[in-house]
C-alpha cells in the first residue's frame, strides 16, 4: 500500500459526513448514498452525503437505478458519477464501499483512512456484534466495530468480507436481487446507527 497519509483522520462536526463508493458511481454507491440520506433524515440526523467511484467517467446513473430511487420519491436525474478524491475522503466521517476491492482502493492511496472504510454490508455485520452507537461517538464506535478486523494484507486476503455485487449489465431478476440488498442495507445499518434503535422508514418500499 502507498506511503501517503494524506487521508487523515476529520474533525468531527455536528454534521455526519459519509462518503459512498462503488466503481463506477453510476449505481451502487448512487442507491446506498441516497437512500442512506433518506434513512438518516427521518430519523432526524444530520448528515452530508456525497458519491465517488474508483473509475467513474461522468455519466448518469443507470436507468434502473434511477427508477427504483424514483419510486421512493428521491430524484436523482440531476447526478453525474464523478472519481474518488481526497477532497471526499479527507471530510468523511465514515466511508461505505459497496465491494472489498474498494476499500482496498481507498486504503492503499490514503492509509488513514482505512480505520473508517468498511464494505457497506460488513460494517452493518460487525455493527451489530457490537450494539447500537448508544452515546458513544462515531470514531469509539467505529474502533469497538474494528476490534479483530483483518488489517493491510490479511484484509487484501480475506475471503468472508460480505459486499454488495454489482447488478449492472445483468438479467432483470439478477438485477432486481442485487439492487434489493443495496436498498436493504442503508436502512440496515441507519438502524445500528440511530442511538434509539426506532424503525422510520423513507417510503415503504425502501424498507
Amino acid at each position: 500500500m502507498s506511503n501517503d497519509t494524506s487521508g487523515k483522520q476529520p474533525a468531527m462536526s455536528a454534521t455526519l459526513e459519509i462518503l459512498s463508493v462503488c466503481t463506477h458511481n453510476r449505481t451502487r454507491s448512487v442507491l446506498i448514498g441516497a437512500l442512506l440520506e433518506a434513512h438518516l433524515r427521518a430519523a432526524g440526523a444530520t448528515s452530508h452525503i456525497q458519491s465517488a467511484g474508483t473509475a467513474a467517467d461522468g455519466q448518469q446513473p443507470i436507468e434502473h437505478a434511477i427508477r427504483l430511487l424514483a419510486a421512493c420519491g428521491i430524484d436523482v436525474d440531476d447526478h453525474i458519477s464523478r472519481p474518488i478524491a481526497a477532497s471526499n475522503v479527507n471530510v468523511a466521517d465514515l466511508i461505505l464501499t459497496a465491494e472489498q476491492q474498494h476499500v482496498v482502493a481507498i486504503a492503499g492511496q490514503w492509509p488513514d483512512a482505512f480505520a473508517r472504510t468498511f464494505t457497506l454490508p460488513e460494517l452493518v455485520e460487525r455493527a451489530r456484534s457490537v450494539g447500537p452507537r448508544g452515546d458513544r461517538s462515531l470514531a469509539e464506535w467505529l474502533r469497538a466495530i474494528g476490534v479483530g478486523r483483518p488489517t493491510a494484507l490479511d484484509y487484501l486476503d480475506a475471503s468472508d468480507i460480505p459486499e454488495v455485487a454489482d447488478p449492472t449489465g445483468k438479467s432483470r431478476a439478477v438485477w432486481e436481487s442485487r439492487s434489493a440488498r443495496s436498498m436493504r442495507s442503508p436502512e440496515n445499518w441507519r438502524r445500528c446507527w440511530h442511538e434509539s434503535g426506532r424503525d422510520h422508514q423513507a417510503g415503504q418500499c425502501c424498507g
